[in-house]
């Protein structure tokens, strides 16, 4: 390992320095080069191809977000099967998509509420209300 390479969080790992850009401004990064590392970006690689972006703008929106998901303001952790791409069904209704249409990373439990209200803030605003009355 080269003298002040941080090592990888996850597994220990040397790390590579790279560019990401955040929109705004383009920032240093280090990315892990370990086998374990590598495979779970090309598993964040081959699922952000299907909602048609590439692993940098998804770090890119991961990084936007802070590392926590927009809907409950929780850390979203590893990307797992708890941790899913957003986009607006209503553009692309299937689970491939144009890119254009992705909204966010959340929690798969975040998502799935979104679905549940069918994409309408309304009731959302109507739940938020019929909560605070108790």
């Amino acid at each position: 390992m080269i003298k002040g390479t941080p090592k990888c969080a996850r597994c220990g790992g040397r790390n590579e320095r790279r560019f990401v850009s955040n929109g705004d401004e383009t920032v240093w990064t280090y990315t892990c080069d370990s086998a374990k590392c590598n495979e779970d970006q090309q598993e964040i690689a081959r699922r952000a191809a299907k909602h048609g972006i590439t692993y940098d703008r998804y770090t890119e929106i991961h990084l936007n977000q802070g590392g926590r998901c927009p809907v409950c303001g929780e850390h979203l952790g590893k990307f797992d099967k708890d941790v899913v791409i957003d986009h607006d069904h209503s553009c692309c209704p299937k689970k491939t998509t144009c890119g254009d249409c992705v909204r966010g990373i959340l929690h798969r439990r975040c998502n799935s509420v979104i679905g549940y209200l069918g994409d309408d803030p309304d009731k959302f605003e109507r739940i938020a209300d019929y909560l605070r009355g108790y």
